[in-house]
């Protein structure tokens, strides 16, 4: 995950991220999140099961935050709980996309 956000973080052509079933974990997680930060292309990411916790979860709502072009996302099948979802809701009540 550490490689594919280093590419995103400068790439401006991918539009659609799937990493599903990949097991990226907290770890992972915080890496792509870093990298939306800075991405102006991904518009869908499905995330399917990475095995996120609360900690990727929250790593994501922060990058959703000030992300202005993710209009998809599927985070079904994951292991967060109440505070990676109340982050998550928090980031998109903000997310103006």
């Amino acid at each position: 995950a550490e490689a594919l956000a280093g590419a995103l973080r400068v790439n401006a052509t991918v539009t659609v991220v799937s990493l599903s079933y990949n097991k990226i974990k907290d770890e992972g997680m915080k890496h792509i999140a870093d990298a939306l930060k800075h991405n102006k292309s991904v518009s869908e990411l499905r995330l399917i099961n990475v095995d996120c916790g609360d900690v990727g979860a929250e790593a994501l709502a922060g990058a959703l935050r000030v992300n202005a072009t993710v209009t998809s996302l599927d985070l079904s099948s994951n292991a967060f709980g109440d505070v990676g979802a109340e982050a998550l809701a928090g980031a998109l009540r903000v997310n103006a996309t």
